[in-house]
């Protein structure tokens, strides 16, 4: 039988979570919670200084950002996805700008804090204008599902291995529709255990992907390629992206995290330009714009099947380079460039590639990160090595979600 505790929440915390305590001093880091609430909480993981569990019910003073949560599925003890579904879509920006001032303050400590207060910067996490009319659903251009063994699609639930079926998925664009994932149309082209993806490409049809096969629709196999649009001012960028491959699932993060990268990067015609996790070269077909016929781009990515899309991406560019290659300290020191942009996964740079990438010769170095603590460490690192930080912005791109994506410019 699960245990059960009431406790007030203090504060907010990274992953979604609220802080409380019991009276004994141990911490309960609660999900679907809001500060000030008192709320039950069935604990899901215990530990002697510290437990998790999630609110199932909000005992006194219920927050005024509480709003009823548009997917059940995904509430408390259900499956992962929505972790601030319960927050208001105003508040969310206010939540993660909490969340990102405190990862500078305790992972990046002091002296990067201070850094960004002499620099003028005031860290804040941005919505996204084109989400207000859905208070964040409805954005996704990607989903995935696993088959249960009553042949529906099912999600894990959050910290388990136990698949739970669902009916619906708030998160996806509307055209998602088209696929009928949840009708009983794909019964007899999946198979239990499966792994299936929802794919809803700006520039072509929607597709399924189950394991490794692609389909328009049930039964009918579809071209492994899907195509994406990306409008950047009066520029068009097309992509040729493996239906399977990695893509920003949000409806705009394309263009907008371009965008802000540009602004950051601040190309100028004839640079040498070196990016990082370079992925299908969404980035690097207006970064190979930028730098022009004169300069060169050189890009580097450890995913084979990214690296084969990007070369399709770039092959109107004869002055830039497209290798499979993992990112170590020694290829940052290796290859500078006048400006560099890097897009590590969710873990970061980490110590050693900070400190390399500090030392290179870049007037610029452009960070993306997708975790405030990671950004904060590798940061930390890069200013104590020497560097300035110039410009910070995070964006909203994962709303009802406690993810969020910072763009960090240094010189």
């Amino acid at each position: 039988m699960s245990t059960t505790v009431d406790v007030e929440l203090a504060d907010v915390a990274h992953g979604g979570y609220c802080v409380g305590r019991e009276p004994s001093g141990r911490a309960v880091f609660v999900r679907f919670g809001l500060p000030g609430e008192r709320v039950r909480v069935v604990l899901t993981k215990e530990k002697k200084k510290l437990a998790m569990g999630d609110a199932v019910e909000v005992l006194d003073k219920p927050s005024e950002h509480r709003v009823p949560l548009r997917w059940p599925a995904a509430g408390p003890l259900g499956v992962g996805g929505a972790d601030l579904g319960h927050v208001a879509f105003d508040y969310q920006s206010t939540w993660k700008t909490h969340v990102l001032r405190q990862a500078i303050r305790r992972v990046g400590g002091e002296a990067l804090e201070r850094h960004i207060t002499d620099a003028g910067i005031e860290p804040t996490v941005e919505a996204l204008l084109s989400d207000r009319p859905t208070q964040g659903w409805e954005n996704r251009t990607r989903f995935e599902c696993v088959i249960d063994d009553h042949g529906k699609p099912a999600m894990y639930r959050e910290g388990s291995h136990e698949l739970v079926a669902i009916s619906e998925m708030p998160l996806a664009v509307p055209e998602a529709a088209e696929l009928d994932v949840f009708g009983g149309a794909w019964r007899n082209t999946w198979h239990p255990g499966e792994r299936i993806r929802a794919v809803v490409p700006s520039g072509s049809d929607p597709v399924l992907v189950i394991e490794k096969q692609v389909f328009a629709f049930p039964g009918i196999p579809a071209d492994q390629f899907v195509r994406e649009d990306v409008v950047i001012g009066h520029e068009l960028y097309t992509y040729r992206v493996h239906a399977a491959g990695f893509w920003q699932v949000h409806r705009d993060a394309a263009a907008q995290l371009t965008r802000l990268v540009l602004n950051a990067a601040q190309v100028e015609p004839g640079d040498a330009v070196v990016e990082f996790y370079s992925g299908a070269g969404l980035l690097s077909q207006p970064l190979a714009l930028a730098t022009g016929a004169k300069g060169t781009l050189r890009t580097f990515e450890g995913v084979l099947l990214a690296v084969e899309d990007a070369r399709a991406n770039l092959r109107e560019f004869p002055w830039v380079t497209t290798r499979t290659s993992a990112v170590t300290p020694q290829l940052i020191e290796w290859e500078p460039g006048d400006v560099v942009v890097a897009d590590p996964p969710r873990a970061g740079l980490g110590q050693e590639r900070a400190a390399a990438l500090a030392a290179s010769p870049a007037r610029r170095v452009v960070l993306i990160s997708c975790d405030p603590a990671a950004m904060a460490r590798d940061a930390a690192a890069m200013v104590a090595a020497g560097r300035t930080i110039r410009s910070m912005r995070s964006i909203d791109m994962f709303p009802n979600t406690h993810h969020f994506e910072i763009i960090t410019a240094l010189s």
